[in-house]
């Protein structure tokens, strides 16, 4: 037999295996990109094979691995030999110097995937493989194994998997619009934009700086995200000085009101710069009922304030799940360092179920210039270029 051949095999989520011919070849494009952007080689390596998977000859490091397997649009990474042959015979011996020492204690089973014309079954191949595999202290398990010894197998060739590691499924980052998330540094609304990402949207995001909230934490925040997932993209930040708008609610709108209007304000801030770059929609990290600004009627409102659609990932996710996929994201730690101390009602009630025309006449009660002049001034970059205190605002500018 031939010296075995180290590969790569990269599994396409269901969702972009299932399209159509041309959307499939679309969507593949956009994944290898992207994947080459994760692993750090070159495109032209990444070829497709077997239909439903793309391959690079040769090693990675562990790093480009872990990395590869947070690529949307992958459904697992799987590092594996490919040996020349189809004969089962020797397909055995092989798995049995790769796999026999670690599946000698505990569970395993064995899966064998097969194409073309061949003179054995999947089942014949994984009992015979499985029997040579046998020893006094394992067994086989076939719903939940310790070891899973993996195959695939064509006519001239077999892959026998070494390491796997579980992708996100989910469409390619690139293959949808994008978006413009408002991002405060909690844990929502990364959670938020996450969640779009594994849909294809690339996300752009919008901070609107306050006297009480933490601009650089929001950003680091988004950098996270975009460091672990956003493999291939290199997102825009738009950080907006809104603390004159924050003043002027102060003055003019009375305390029970405030935060529902600032609220409004945002999202009619956040549409103003989406819908002059061109972006479709603008999202939040809004939950239903978490709190008074996230009522069904206050999202109404917030609704009418924007000029385009308001996407909310989030809205039927109650807040332990939202911590539970930061933490599956990598944000939950940082997020966590976040201050929840932006209360505008000076200690009062505020109003949880505003009309929303009630809110849209609180919102108007702000002149147009101070919020057409907190757009204007927005600062607007990469966020490779930030650093920390790169962009003051406010009193720090």
């Amino acid at each position: 037999m031939n010296q075995p051949a180290i590969r790569v095999a990269f599994t396409l989520s269901g969702e972009v295996y299932l399209k159509s011919k041309r959307t499939q070849r679309r969507f593949i494009s956009i994944l290898r990109r992207n994947l080459a952007a994760a692993t750090g080689v070159d495109t032209a390596m990444l070829h497709r094979r077997q239909g439903n998977r793309v391959v690079f000859d040769g090693p990675l490091e562990s790093d480009r691995l872990e990395a590869a397997a947070r690529v949307f649009g992958v459904s697992s990474v799987e590092v594996g030999e490919e040996i020349p042959t189809a004969d089962l015979e020797e397909i055995t011996s092989r798995v049995v110097e790769i796999w026999g020492e670690q599946v000698a204690e505990g569970t395993y089973a064995v899966r064998v995937r097969r194409r073309g014309e061949l003179s054995w079954r999947s089942r014949q191949a994984e009992q015979v493989i499985g029997a040579a595999l046998d020893s006094p202290r394992n067994r086989v398990d076939l719903g939940d194994p310790q070891h899973l010894v993996s195959l695939r197998v064509d006519e001239s060739s077999t892959f026998i998997t070494t390491r796997r590691l579980q992708g996100p499924d989910g469409l390619p980052l690139g293959s949808q619009e994008p978006v413009l998330c408002l991002v405060s540094g909690g844990f929502d609304s990364v959670v938020a934009a996450w969640m779009l990402m594994s849909r294809g949207c690339p996300v752009h995001f919008v901070h609107f700086g306050l006297d009480c909230a933490q601009a650089d934490h929001a950003i680091a925040v988004a950098e996270t995200l975009v460091d672990l997932w956003g493999h291939g993209y290199d997102p825009l930040v738009y950080l907006v000085d809104f603390q004159p708008v924050k003043d002027a609610l102060r003055v003019q709108v009375e305390p029970r009101m405030r935060q529902i209007a600032l609220k409004s304000l945002m999202a009619t801030a956040a549409a103003s710069i989406a819908s002059t770059e061109g972006i479709p929609a603008i999202a939040t990290g809004d939950s239903l009922g978490q709190v008074s600004s996230q009522t069904l009627t206050h999202l109404t409102a917030i609704d009418a304030a924007s000029a385009v659609p308001v996407l909310r990932p989030l809205v039927g996710m109650d807040k332990r799940s939202i911590i539970d996929l930061a933490r599956i994201v990598g944000t939950e730690a940082l997020s966590a360092r976040a201050k929840e101390v932006c209360d505008l009602s000076e200690g009062r009630p505020v109003a949880v179920e505003a009309p929303p025309a009630k809110v849209a006449e609180a919102a108007r009660r702000i002149d147009d210039p101070v919020l057409a002049k907190a757009v204007a001034g927005a600062h607007r970059f990469r966020i490779s270029q930030w650093e920390p205190g790169a962009y003051p605002i406010g009193d720090a500018a």
